[in-house]
């Protein structure tokens, strides 16, 4: 489904980041999908998507939070996401995600809340035509971080649902 405007009734923001060692145009970028959770389904809100070395890397992470104030941070922990970790963690809402199994694998897991119409994309975006392009081209893409970065955050949304009761977590 598609969005013309983000939710006001978001229960929980998360960021998901998808790291990479080196700048160099071959290499992988750093991606990080930003969303807003409801109870009727998760809304991509955002893609940050650059080819960077880690200080660069850092201080993106950094500003993002601040920008979006997240309740959460996942970050694969493996690689420049294991030094994120340690750097943040106790300042930043960081979390460290343990890829399991295969790519293809991981992403075939998550496809059901796709399927279900439980991720909505914007109507548009600056960034939308790319994201979507990879995620069609998958796993044949060049590149595979926004879909690495997309299976990351709903595998831990699956482990973690929103609920409708409680307070609404706050990120300081």
């Amino acid at each position: 489904p598609r969005y013309s405007t983000a939710p006001v009734d978001t229960i929980r923001i998360v960021q998901s980041w998808d790291t990479a060692q080196k700048a160099q145009e071959i290499n992988d970028p750093w991606v990080c999908t930003t969303w807003g959770e409801t109870l009727r389904g998760v809304y991509l809100l955002d893609v940050f998507r650059k080819a960077m070395e880690y200080p660069e890397g850092k201080r993106t992470v950094k500003s993002l939070a601040e920008k979006w104030q997240p309740q959460a941070i996942l970050i694969e922990d493996k690689s420049s996401g294991s030094s994120l970790l340690q750097e943040y963690r106790g300042l930043l809402p960081v979390l460290a995600m343990e890829p399991e199994a295969d790519k293809m694998t991981r992403m075939s897991v998550e496809t059901p809340a796709i399927e279900a119409g439980l991720v909505w994309l914007p109507e548009s975006a600056s960034w939308l035509f790319d994201c979507e392009q990879e995620l069609a081209s998958f796993p044949r893409a060049a590149h595979d971080d926004q879909v690495d970065s997309l299976s990351q955050f709903l595998r831990w949304q699956r482990e973690h649902p929103v609920t409708g009761g409680g307070p609404r977590a706050r990120w300081l």
